[in-house]
């Protein structure tokens, strides 16, 4: 049988053996108060039993492919990558929520003499996928709690002993794991190197680009992300080498705990940017040009995610001119990696759009991200390719054009008013629409008496838009369905609001 310890968990203090239970959800075992002692629990509730991968298993992306990814016209319609419809700060509150939850029931098992909890892993043939997405948040400060032993074994292991389980046949496990805790802030940390600006106005401002150099521990983090972090080295010593002398500052950033939901660039972001709590802006916001990121896995570099921002296209197109392999743009939104902070604060932020390989399938946060799975000549290409973007960018004369209606704060002037009743026991409502490229978390809404509002700027003309509450698209209520419009873009439900031009 295979199997790895979970992140976080605690020892088993010697080889331990019980009898198998198994519980649908966590919370199941409050169920069983007194009955516990002695047992390994499996949980169940994310186990799906595994098949054979149909069609194919590593994957690059064609022209085709290409060509549909710069076509699609609608940036939160995902056709490459990863979209998770949520907002940036949802993610920091919902952790804290979960690690609370966790720990509740996780004392709980502990006090009731549970010998350790597993959990199946998502990969199919034998593959481990050891994250901290289902058992156990990360509990990584120091102080935090220490849960019980826990463990991943294998999709098929898992499936059977459940099977045998059901045919009431007794299962035993014996399981053994030693833990040290190394809990040494000094080691988690950003690594920061630079190429210091040499234009008298310009030197100032800062060319950001940065790949997580912390993993998940089943593999040795080769493709996620030391692949990415190689790159961004072998970039750096090029232009070293070529002794090149930009007018803006170019820095490297080796981001510490990414996996921890961005703990390292969090930290960098709220010192240098702005505040996730308040909203505000620090004085270094405006010196941040452009921040690039690199975490896709260690395929081909094929392009940009513009996050909505329209702008910056014609400017991207024409650097990545001697790459035409690499010159996809897509108006596509993209998170669930360090440059979402940036994009949160305005800062115009971009992910690589890079081949996905056997990257999500086999080697995501499991025991296959391996040195064997990075290959050589696509990271030489890609280091290449983003030295030469940074000095493109470096020595832009313009400024990179940020979006219009990206406010981590509500507006509150403007010439146009966005009113939504009602909502009262509602978190968080946004406004969508034509104007902020369907941004679905970008353009917060403010509490008033009897519903949500906002103003913006906008230019005269038809201009469609919609809400989110607490992440559920939401049409005007004031407007009968059957007036409701579409936009053609895959965009219904939509209410209109029509600016006059300036006389």
């Amino acid at each position: 049988m295979r199997g790895y310890p979970l992140a976080y968990s605690s020892g088993t203090n010697g080889q331990q053996e019980g009898e198998v239970l198994i519980v649908d959800q966590l919370q199941d075992l409050h169920n069983f108060p007194g009955t516990l002692d002695g047992k390994v629990v499996l949980v169940n509730g994310s186990y799906r039993p595994n098949r054979s991968l149909e069609g194919e298993v590593t994957r690059r992306l064609s022209v085709t492919d290409r060509l549909a990814i710069t076509a699609n016209p609608d940036p939160n319609d995902v056709q490459v990558g990863y979209h998770g419809r949520r907002s940036t700060t949802d993610v920091f509150d919902y952790r804290e929520k979960r690690k609370k939850e966790r720990q509740e029931i996780l004392q709980f098992a502990a006090n009731q003499g549970v010998i350790a909890l597993v959990e199946a892993s998502s990969a199919p043939y034998g593959v481990l996928h050891a994250d901290g997405n289902t058992l156990l948040p990360s509990f990584d400060k120091v102080g935090d709690f220490k849960p019980l032993p826990s463990f991943v074994i294998s999709n098929e292991s898992f499936g059977r002993i459940t099977r045998l389980v059901d045919m009431g046949l007794p299962v035993r496990l014996s399981l053994q794991s030693k833990v040290t805790y190394f809990e040494e802030p000094k080691f988690n940390v950003n690594l920061i190197a630079e190429i210091r600006g040499r234009d008298h106005s310009l030197g100032t401002e800062v060319i950001t680009v940065g790949a997580h150099l912390d993993s998940w521990h089943a593999g040795t983090g080769a493709v996620d992300n030391a692949s990415n972090c190689a790159v961004l080295v072998e970039a750096f010593r090029v232009l070293q080498v070529l002794n090149v002398q930009p007018k803006r500052t170019i820095r490297l950033m080796l981001w510490g705990g990414e996996e921890q939901v961005f703990a390292g660039s969090r930290r960098y972001v709220e010192d240098n940017i702005g505040s996730f709590t308040t909203g505000l802006a620090q004085p270094g916001n405006h010196d941040h040009s452009v921040y690039l990121n690199l975490d896709n896995g260690a395929g081909k570099v094929r392009g940009l995610y513009l996050m909505g921002n329209r702008e910056i296209e014609p400017y991207l197109k024409a650097y990545l001119a001697p790459f035409p392999e690499s010159n996809t743009l897509t108006i596509q939104y993209a998170n669930q990696t360090d440059h979402e902070l940036f994009d949160y604060h305005n800062v115009p932020a971009f992910q690589f759009i890079q081949d996905p390989l056997d990257y999500i399938p086999l080697v995501h946060h499991t025991d296959l991200d391996l040195y064997e799975y990075v290959p050589e000549k696509d990271q030489v290409y890609n280091a290449q390719l983003v030295a030469y973007l940074l000095i493109q960018l470096a020595n832009e004369q313009e400024a990179m054009p940020r979006k219009r209606y990206n406010h981590p704060v509500a507006s509150r002037t403007g010439n146009s008013r966005f009113f939504l009743p009602g909502y009262a026991g509602s978190e968080r409502v946004y406004l969508t629409g034509s104007f902020n490229n369907w941004a679905m978390f970008s353009t917060p809404m403010y509490r008033v008496n009897g519903g949500w509002e906002t103003y913006l700027d906008l230019d005269a003309g038809k201009h469609y838009y919609k809400f989110i509450v607490d992440e559920n698209w939401t049409s005007e209520p004031t407007v009968p369905a059957d007036e409701l419009e579409r936009d053609g873009k895959g965009h219904g439900g939509l209410s209109v609001i029509h600016v006059a031009r300036e006389k």
